[in-house]
């Protein structure tokens, strides 16, 4: 749906003030007033900038809530065409401003600015999503894009390390690799057609420590490691997890990686890797010794001490997740629905983050934003079909909607 906002001002209202550097510093930028300030006649403009921003709140369709003036920048190219730029996020939509002797008149037009979807999403926050979003250029090869490894998979738990894998792709990483125990290798192949995989060496179906050496050679190709979905359980997976800390490439664990570690948490403070993790209340139970009532009760002070304790990025799923960084940051993620609560979802939202890592965006963020797209892509796929009988592989489906939702706002 395309959407139109127009105001108009009269000049006079602006050029006749009498504080007009209060003015001027009130609700225009340092960029919009250095613009001003070359100009020999400059109210036109100023006019023109102040309608400017009242047409794009109606564009939005919500006025100015919990925004301010200053926060829509009228900023112009090289050839002097005006253009917006909203929380820093330069906005994909199109800008006129004309102007008579006594009017200004500003009318902005584009594409549906929030959708249905996004009705109960905070427009400021929006648009902080959007400015994390990794950039694309024209000459990007797959490489550029971010080459993900990931550890995952075990006899009668294929389909984690499968939904993992295609949750990766399609967040944006150029290449994804599967390392699974080599015993359902095959299965994995067939199911996965855009995602290479490897096989690794195993005992009763799970990783084994003879695995090792060819985990650490993938590694040294790999921009991020995903470690856990459906990953089983066994003595080795310790030392296997262990050594994979040892080396120098972010890790995302989840699942029974974070069963792993529980067993010996003090394991995160030899890492030589930024790390993030990903719990569910009961993972978190485990790994903190606390009861699971005790961590829903105060669910921002335990994932912002056990960040800080152990120097990782934590994601506390469930209901308003909690994304908690090693130097304090706290976010609280509030899309996603109840449909959600099925199996799988854990291993999607684990292929989202490592994608966002691999293509460089920093750990903090890409927990924050890659809980951000694994809510919204449940939403949207929650609108078509409803939130019972919703599958996790509805959300690997609507990843590139929930990403592209965030880039129609931005060039």
């Amino acid at each position: 749906m395309i959407r139109v906002g127009t105001d108009i001002v009269e000049i006079s209202r602006f050029s006749g003030m009498k504080n007009r550097e209060n003015f001027k510093n009130r609700f225009f930028t340092k960029r919009e007033i250095e613009y001003f300030d070359m100009l020999s006649n400059p109210w036109q403009s100023i006019a023109g900038a102040f309608a400017a921003k009242e047409a794009f709140s109606k564009y939005l369709g919500s006025g100015f809530r919990k925004f301010e003036l200053r926060d829509i920048e009228i900023l112009h190219n090289e050839l002097g065409k005006p253009y917006i730029e909203f929380f820093g996020v330069r906005v994909n939509a199109d800008l006129s401003i004309s102007h008579s002797k006594e009017y200004a008149v500003a009318t902005v037009c584009g594409e549906d600015a929030i959708s249905k979807y996004d009705i109960k999403y905070d427009i400021k926050e929006y648009y902080e999503y959007a400015k994390l979003l990794p950039k694309r250029h024209s000459n990007m090869h797959k490489g550029d894009c971010g080459r993900a490894l990931i550890v995952a998979g075990s006899v009668g738990f294929v389909g984690a390390a499968c939904l993992c894998s295609k949750a990766c792709i399609r967040s944006g990483s150029g290449l994804v690799t599967l390392a699974t125990p080599q015993c359902v290798q095959p299965y994995a192949s067939v199911k996965l057609t855009e995602v290479m995989t490897y096989p690794l060496k195993c005992e009763n179906g799970v990783v084994s420590r003879d695995a090792i050496p060819q985990i650490i050679d993938k590694l040294k190709n790999s921009d991020v490691c995903a470690i856990g979905p459906g990953l089983g359980r066994s003595k080795d997976l310790e030392l296997v997890i262990k050594e994979i800390l040892k080396y120098d490439v972010p890790c995302v664990i989840d699942a029974d990686g974070l069963n792993v570690i529980s067993s010996d948490v003090d394991m995160l403070k030899n890492k030589n890797c930024e790390v993030i993790l990903t719990p569910h209340p009961g993972e978190m139970s485990r790994l903190t010794s606390l009861s699971i009532a005790e961590i829903e009760e105060n669910r921002e002070s335990i994932a912002s001490e056990f960040a800080e304790k152990y120097g990782v990025t934590l994601l506390l799923k469930g209901h308003n997740t909690v994304i908690a960084s090693p130097d304090g940051r706290v976010k609280i993620n509030t899309t996603g629905n109840s449909g959600m609560a099925s199996g799988g979802m854990g291993d999607v939202l684990t292929g989202v983050v490592a994608s966002l890592v691999g293509q460089g965006v920093s750990c903090f963020d890409a927990a924050v934003l890659g809980a951000y797209l694994h809510g919204k892509a449940g939403d949207i796929a929650a609108n078509e079909v409803g939130e019972f009988g919703l599958i996790a592989s509805d959300v690997v489906d609507k990843l590139p909607y929930a990403i592209k939702s965030l880039q129609g706002h931005i060039i």
